[in-house]
């Protein structure tokens, strides 16, 4: 191989991670060698540095109009990969590299023709240049940290902000410019790549996907977690050798038959916002215990495997994510009253100074057993020599709603808030003026009984807060103003638009502070449009 086309990790004997500008530079010397590589830009981050995004084509369809085309009509997904959201967490980056170089000078072409692939191998280019090796260093006494590299970059951005609790509030420049690329491409399927610490298990690389089941379109989610995960890790042991299952932690660490369980299903986090859209989401996590070689060669075996996947079956993905589409905008022209969307997972509670926190509990899906090592092993905290032991357990990644709400035909947002519009469009929903629904509408609005605030996790370097209404909703007739704004149901991203919009939501513009203004007694401003169905008076009762 020519040193120009190592990477970085490669030509260290995995003893360093690449730099923006090494990443750049692997780009610029691969480019000349191919003609089925586009290179171009998502746009520049906080600090000025530009976020590249590589389309990969046979057919050289470098465009989302091209490349959906093609899905349409021969059943090639789009498949997008995004690396290095924490920028402590490498492997992708480096596994992306090489699989870019081996995609178009190597021995995968087929990977290309079977879909297009847009890659973006450093999403967060401020985080990963602030290289230190303090940054996630070993320390197993706190469960936590990773073996090698030398030295990597920072969780947050340069800004101080956690991309991946970012996805709905937006505040990072990094998120929004995702959030574009991935209006633009909308892919099929979309894979999110990470390293974690944590529980000692067995596992090279556990992954995972959305499981929000009840505030997403659902087969498409279910499809994810019941068929296509599981073969995808079927197949990577069976051709490498490596293990692989879902994502988790044990309860008790202490007690690796205590059960195993995810993370909290709040859309904040990149795979359960994607849940949202009606797109396939695969998020991985390589092992943090393992070699930095080890995890590479994971990452970079997986993508290989799920790109295989995406080719074999891209007729049924594509058709599955068209019928999600479809479904989506049919109930959003009809809402039923039984057609709730849950929008709130937490369970109120108190701590001991009274303040207001919440638990988000997954419930039980199945059994499982649980790769791990023996009880020695996991007593003394060691990460190597240990028997591979397998636990019995109940896998915990099942999530109930504690507070749904009905499907709505719309809602109505005051023309005055023009910064909620572009929040929205910021999130590629559609939004449009008043003007044909004008006029006194029946319509249902929210009475604010009570306002508190509780402490947000990890969102970033500075402390936030996040603000919770209680609130009542009513029926009542009222204006709707031709300059007032529509964010009408029937379309792609209704999901997202309902959760972000729905005031008691668990992750919405009022958790964020959109509405900090309001008080006890107020109306919440955003107003909903019911169905048909909703707007149908009770039967009269008849007497004879």
């Amino acid at each position: 191989m020519p040193t120009h086309l190592l990477t970085v990790a490669e030509s260290t004997d995995y003893t360093k991670t690449s730099v923006h500008a090494d990443v750049m530079r692997f780009i610029e010397a691969l480019a000349p060698l191919t003609d089925r590589m586009h290179v171009s830009s998502m746009g520049v981050s906080a600090e000025g540095r530009e976020i590249p995004v590589l389309v990969f084509s046979d057919d050289k369809r470098f465009t989302p109009e091209a490349a959906h085309a093609a899905a349409r009509t021969e059943g090639r997904p789009v498949v997008m990969l995004v690396c290095n959201i924490h920028a402590g967490e490498v492997e992708g980056k480096e596994a992306a590299l090489m699989l870019a170089r081996d995609m178009t000078t190597g021995s995968l072409a087929r990977l290309m023709r079977g879909a297009t692939v847009v890659v973006v191998p450093l999403y967060n280019p401020d985080g990963n240049d602030r290289i230190d090796v303090k940054h996630r260093a070993l320390d197993l006494d706190r469960m936590d940290g990773q073996v090698g590299p030398e030295g990597v970059g920072t969780r947050y951005t340069g800004a101080g902000i956690n991309l991946n609790r970012d996805y709905t509030k937006l505040e990072a420049v990094e998120s929004r410019l995702l959030m574009a690329c991935y209006g633009a491409w909308n892919p099929h399927v979309f894979v999110d790549s990470h390293t974690s610490d944590g529980s000692l298990h067995a596992y090279l690389l556990t992954f995972d996907t959305s499981h929000t089941v009840l505030s997403g379109p659902k087969d498409v989610i279910l499809y994810t977690r019941d068929t296509m995960l599981p073969a995808i890790g079927k197949t990577l042991e069976a051709r490498t050798g490596m293990r692989t299952w879902f994502y988790g932690n044990f309860r008790d660490n202490a007690d690796p038959t205590s059960g195993w369980e995810t993370y909290p299903g709040l859309p904040r986090y990149g795979s359960h916002y994607r849940g949202l859209t009606g797109r396939i989401d695969i998020l991985l996590e390589a092992y943090s215990y393992a070699p930095f070689k080890d995890r590479v060669a994971v990452t970079y075996e997986i993508f290989v495997e799920i790109l295989d996947y995406a080719a074999a079956h891209g007729r049924a993905i594509v058709d599955l994510c068209e019928r999600a589409a479809a479904d989506t905008i049919a109930r959003g022209l009809d809402p039923q009253p039984d057609d709730t969307i849950g929008v709130n997972y937490g369970i109120a509670t108190r701590n001991d100074a009274g303040e207001l926190v919440f638990q988000y509990p997954a419930y039980a899906l199945m059994d499982a057993e649980i790769a791990s090592w023996d009880m020695d092993t996991l007593r003394a905290r060691r990460i190597t020599g240990g028997t591979v032991t397998k636990w019995k357990n109940v896998f915990y990644c099942r999530f109930v709603p504690e507070i749904s709400v009905r499907r709505p035909r719309g809602y109505v947002v005051p023309a005055s808030r023009t910064d909620v519009v572009d929040h929205l469009r910021a999130h590629n929903i559609e939004v449009e003026r008043a003007t044909r629904l004008a006029g006194n509408r029946r319509c249902e609005q929210y009475v604010v009984l009570a306002k508190e605030t509780t402490f947000s996790p990890d969102v970033g370097n500075k402390p936030r807060v996040e603000t919770v209404l209680w609130v009542h909703r009513e029926s009542a007739e009222s204006p709707v103003a031709a300059e007032d704004w529509i964010v009408p149901m029937d379309q792609l991203l209704a999901h997202v638009a309902i959760y972000l919009l729905e005031p008691q939501s668990d992750d919405g513009l009022v958790r964020w502070g959109w509405f900090d203004t309001l008080e006890p007694g107020d109306v919440y401003p955003v107003r909903r449009l019911p169905g048909s169905a909703g707007l149908a008076p009770p039967p009269r009762a008849k007497f004879e």
